[in-house]
């Protein structure tokens, strides 16, 4: 039979049990330095991948936001083929325009294509009340009509109607009303069709 009395050593002086806490025979788990560095090594190699792993995916994000940026046309451009094109802009002279245009990274219009030719006629039309500078004009009086780029109009595309008085003011700049091209003096305010490429 097991005596479940305290041992008379463990008593205090008003016969409580005195509890020894102190440590005996404990061994504390000792890290030694090599396994220290084992595992921080470990944790730097785990840091330095994961780190990796997230600047690939910033560079992939930003890569694919830029493509979408450039292959997209800004906020209130339109969108035709592989251009876009603004019509909302300043009442100025013709040279105002185009620099106003190159402003924006772009050009007064050009016209390439029957197929463009017919998306700009909409687009005019659809504001009766306006004329829109485009990137054509000559040098002198019955010289040829120039894009900015210095290449021809194409005959086949439209004509300039002729908006010359008796008082044989050089009309040297273009623009279109409606669906018509007409020639213009160079320093009337109107508005302006600003274009720019779509990049591939």
């Amino acid at each position: 039979m097991m005596d479940n009395q305290p041992q008379l050593g463990n008593l205090d002086e008003d016969g409580y049990t005195q509890l020894d806490f102190s440590s005996r025979n404990i061994t504390r788990p000792v890290l030694s330095k090599k396994g220290f560095y084992a595992i921080s090594l470990r944790w730097r190699v785990i840091i330095a991948v994961t780190l990796g792993v997230l600047c690939v995916v910033i560079l992939v994000t930003a890569a694919v936001l830029s493509t979408m940026a450039s292959s997209s046309c800004p906020p209130s451009w339109i969108t035709h083929e592989n251009s876009c094109y603004l019509l909302s802009t300043p009442l100025t002279s013709w040279n105002k325009s185009r620099n106003h245009c190159l402003k924006l990274g772009s050009h007064l219009l050009k016209i390439d294509s029957s197929g463009e030719l017919k998306f700009i006629e909409e687009q005019v039309s659809s504001q009766p009340y306006h004329s829109f500078w485009i990137g054509l004009s000559r040098h002198q009086d019955n010289g040829p009509w120039l894009w900015e780029d210095g290449s021809e109009v194409s005959p086949n595309l439209f004509q300039v109607t002729s908006t010359e008085t008796q008082e044989k003011i050089a009309h040297n700049c273009v623009w279109i009303h409606e669906s018509i091209f007409y020639d213009q003096l160079c320093n009337v305010s109107s508005l302006s069709i600003c274009e720019k490429r779509l990049s591939k």
